[in-house]
């Protein structure tokens, strides 16, 4: 049976200069982070996974998960998870702790696919596809002049994604000029998804709501903070544009309450985040199960958005036949970000507005060791 010989944990940071921060309504920064697991089995075939967050606090929790998993089989992973959990119950999910794990399920999954020379979607269900439709996620805040939201959506409007996401949340006014621009620009077919980054109270998200529904939206994500599930639920019955969250919340248990709370229309699972493919799958099978759409939360690196596709690969088509009025959508970010578009050796494909499944067995794909020692931080 094949079992963890070795597990490592790599940083990452990409600093941009101060003049081209970019960001949310919340705030701007110049910072990309986050984190690498690899793991190499005693029959000397590796895995990787992507972390969320910062790294320099990631590091610490992987040094206490390391001794848990080394020895252990590869497929032990539910098992390892639960122990931890059981014993560690007081250290909560809400954090590094939960996106460490994440890392490391997906450094299994990618072992174990390469183990039996399969694909990690056929190890979750099988491939539905090997082309998967993303929507351009755009459209931030940015002190640049030379790439403020008309530069953004020209750039959108050059492809053929499905759609776009811009960055709202500072007040109903200009929430509607974004919008009323965004639509201007990009037609009347696209798909047009807002993001408040959780910036709004009840009533706030209401008024937003009124200022911008002329414009066709598609979702508004994360119109409250992940914590008002009382204020999601009452949003959600009042709101004429479907609401979307999950980027901000963690396991099954936190997405159990959103989904039997009718809080959302869509649901947004983070593979890096929430716990791995295996919790990312069970909230979207659970939100299925409660006829709710899914759409992966993916702005982070390459290796978990190549997770995502795998993810979405996965999934059965519900509760359509042959017509899909809307496909599950996969989130592409266009923001500077070499953590996703440089870090792996062959990158990723997109074709038409739409990923394409990396071929071989695991994840089908591989960093590139020059450019991990360049953003490595710890």
């Amino acid at each position: 049976m094949p079992a963890v010989r070795r597990l490592a944990f790599v940083g990452l940071e990409y600093v941009m200069p101060p003049e081209k921060a970019f960001g949310m309504s919340r705030a701007i920064g110049n910072r990309r982070m986050g984190g690498i697991v690899e793991i190499e089995t005693d029959q000397g075939v590796s895995g990787i996974g992507e972390v969320f967050g910062d790294p320099r606090v990631s590091a610490g929790y992987f040094r206490m998960l390391e001794p848990w998993f080394l020895g252990r089989s590869i497929y032990d992973f539910d098992h390892v998870e639960a122990a931890i959990r059981n014993r560690l119950y007081h250290l909560g999910a809400q954090n590094q702790l939960t996106a460490c794990l994440s890392g490391i399920n997906v450094a299994l999954y990618d072992a174990i696919g390469k183990t039996h020379g399969v694909r990690v979607c056929d190890l979750m269900g099988g491939c539905a596809t090997t082309r998967l439709p993303v929507y351009a996620s755009t459209g931030f805040f940015s002190k640049d002049p030379s790439n403020q939201l008309e530069q953004q959506l020209a750039e959108v409007k050059a492809h053929p994604y499905m759609g776009a996401k811009i960055k709202i949340g500072r007040g109903p006014r200009d929430d509607a000029a974004r919008c009323r621009l965004a639509r201007e620009t990009l037609g009347d077919d696209a798909l047009l998804i807002v993001d408040v980054n959780g910036n709004y109270t009840v009533d706030m998200a209401l008024a937003c709501i009124r200022a911008i529904e002329r414009y066709d939206i598609h979702w508004l994500e994360e119109p409250l903070p992940p914590s008002d599930l009382r204020g999601y639920a009452e949003l959600r019955a009042r709101s004429p544009i479907s609401i979307a969250a999950g980027e901000a919340h963690y396991t099954l248990r936190d997405f159990r309450q959103l989904i039997d709370g009718r809080c959302v229309d869509i649901v947004q699972p983070s593979v890096p985040t929430v716990g791995g493919l295996t919790e990312a799958r069970r909230i979207a099978l659970l939100a299925q199960a409660a006829n709710l759409r899914v759409s992966p939360h993916a702005w982070g690196g390459a290796v978990g958005l190549t997770a995502a596709l795998h993810l979405v690969a996965s999934l059965p088509v519900t509760p359509h036949g042959d017509n899909v009025p809307y496909p599950t959508l996969v989130e592409y970010d266009l923001s500077d970000n070499p953590l996703r578009s440089r870090l792996l050796k062959t990158p990723l494909v997109l074709d038409d507005g739409h990923l394409l499944l990396p071929d071989g067995p695991g994840l089908g794909i591989a960093l590139d060791p020059a450019v991990v020692e360049q953003y490595r931080i710890c």
